[in-house]
């Protein structure tokens, strides 16, 4: 009775390598092609499959090659993103190659440790209490490892699952009570009930999952109903975005003051256009002017030209560029204003940096790092503290939230840049996003980066204003319903009405930490359980 039963057993675990690639490939799929939303309702059953093991070796196996190929998909873009940077990171293209590689599978190690944490606790768990728990399990330990992902420094919540529902607002509606991290979670739940219908042929568990979802979109719904309704009766500003297409060639280290000149002098005649067209708040991308507009105080060369524009056609100019202060290399967002600030500073700071690529961590601890990773000729130092300007715009009170590029990722961030109710006194009725994503080129990476303001208009009910150097420019409104978008690689001006929200979401005031202890909790008894 034996031999039949071991064979059995090898043949399932054979079917444990393609299923785990499977399902990689259909939670990856959305990433390139929002449409398909609906394959990352059950594009983790395969791996729950594959996970139903007694050999703890054949689940971590699994779980490593999901995570590679999961993660490589949506990561690719890293290595000819690294390989282009030779002239900029004083290093040569056959180094910068070597580097792209060796920095991708550095990544995909990293990223997929967060894989491998959630294969084994599924597997743990199916071990330990059968498949009573799993369920639960499932949607607690995607949370968990999703939101573990995006801590510390090398924090990276990138390709997140409630990523792959952009396209289909109704369930992102649920982002803004429970979060990215708590959306993610319920879409591995619906995968999870889906698992079980299949492995245990229950149709209770099938119709448990549909339940889950005719019920998160009908309430997603009534909330776009209900939120459509609150900023039809909010103040409303004519904003614009200028892309000006200007890509990595600016960065040359032979380029000619004409080239830098030509920059300013075309962002300046697409916001005119803005101007003439109604914008009363105009929003430039990260480093539109790839120079150092103050330093230590002393406004350099484009300044005099920004304070003229701004006065003659009484508009409010949010310009990326940098700043030079006591020694340290900032990558700023300078605001210009008509009629002053009423309150708070005229640049904001970018905080959550970029690692290894606008510094090198441990740099202080291990001085010899500098010696073998390649860097930038000069590190960008992080901002201290969020800013808190206050605007008057004709008359209205703007309140920006002030982000750049790579800190649009972290939803724990942006809620702190907005402000909770609860502990700040100072809380943004408008999301500025300004980033350059020319680096990346025509690749997934800035059409992706781009998705996420979605989620992070829902979760702030604010509308987001995303002003990117070469695309994807967005308006988005507090529903996560585009309003305008750009193209790629495209020279133009987005206009439109957005709406100055006032009140909080949920996931503003409460955030992460309930679902987070929550997801814990729910372990914590399945392992007491048997």
């Amino acid at each position: 009775m034996a031999g039949p039963h071991i064979a059995a057993l090898a043949t399932a675990e054979k079917r444990t390598i393609p299923l785990a690639a499977l399902s990689a490939v259909c939670l990856a799929t959305p990433l390139f092609y929002p449409l398909a939303f609906p394959i990352a309702w059950i594009g983790l059953v395969p791996l729950l499959i594959a996970l139903q093991t007694q050999r703890w070796q054949i689940a971590f196996a699994a779980s490593v090659l999901f995570g590679f190929v999961f993660h490589g998909l949506a990561n690719y873009w890293l290595v000819p993103t690294i390989s282009n940077l030779a002239p900029f990171a004083q290093s040569t293209k056959q180094a910068m190659a070597i580097w792209a590689v060796v920095g991708f599978f550095a990544l995909l190690l990293w990223q997929s440790l967060f894989s491998v944490l959630f294969g084994m606790l599924v597997w743990w768990v199916g071990q330990r209490c059968g498949n009573k728990w799993l369920v639960p399990a499932v949607g607690s330990s995607w949370l968990l490892t999703e939101w573990l992902r995006s801590l510390g420094t090398f924090g990276y919540p990138w390709a997140l699952l409630a990523s792959t529902q952009v396209a289909f607002l109704p369930i992102v509606q649920l982002a803004a009570w429970v979060g990215s991290f708590g959306l993610s979670g319920i879409i591995a739940l619906i995968n999870a009930f889906l698992f079980q219908w299949w492995w245990e042929r229950k149709s209770i568990f099938l119709l448990l999952a549909f339940a889950i979802l005719t019920l998160s979109c009908s309430f997603g719904w009534l909330e776009i109903r209900r939120v459509e309704k609150q900023a039809n009766l909010s103040s409303h500003l004519k904003v614009a975005v200028v892309q000006g297409n200007f890509g990595m060639e600016r960065w040359r280290p032979d380029v000619t003051f004409e080239e830098l000149r030509e920059i300013l002098k075309t962002h300046l005649s697409l916001s005119e256009q803005a101007a003439k067209r109604g914008a009363k708040l105009i929003v430039w991308s990260e480093t539109a002017l790839p120079w150092r507009l103050r330093d230590n105080g002393v406004w350099g060369y484009g300044a005099s030209e920004l304070f003229e524009f701004v006065k003659q056609h009484k508009v409010v100019l949010f310009v990326g560029a940098g700043e030079w202060r006591e020694g340290k290399s900032y990558n700023a967002c300078f605001v210009f204003a008509p009629e002053g600030k009423l309150s708070g500073e005229e640049v904001a700071h970018k905080i959550r940096l970029v690692p290894f690529g606008e510094y090198l961590p441990g740099r202080e601890w291990f001085p010899w790092l500098e010696k073998i990773l390649p860097h930038a000729p000069v590190e960008t130092a992080p901002g201290q503290r969020r800013t808190e300007t206050v605007l008057r715009v004709g008359n209205k009170v703007v309140k920006p939230a002030i982000v750049v590029c790579f800190e649009s990722l972290f939803p724990f961030h942006i809620r702190h840049l907005v402000g909770n109710p609860l502990t700040s006194t100072h809380i943004a009725n408008l999301i500025v996003i300004i980033t350059n994503d020319s680096w990346f080129g025509n690749t997934l990476a800035p059409y992706h980066h781009a998705r996420i303001a979605v989620l992070r208009a829902v979760e702030m009910r604010r509308a987001v204003v995303r002003g990117a150097g070469t695309g994807i420019s967005l308006v988005v409104a507090p529903t996560g319903k585009v309003v305008q978008a750009s193209k790629w690689d495209d020279r133009c001006v987005l206009i439109a009405s957005v709406p100055l929200m006032e009140k909080s979401s949920g996931y503003q005031i409460w955030g992460d930490l309930p679902f987070v202890v929550l997801a814990l909790a729910t372990l914590a008894v399945a392992w007491r359980k048997r």
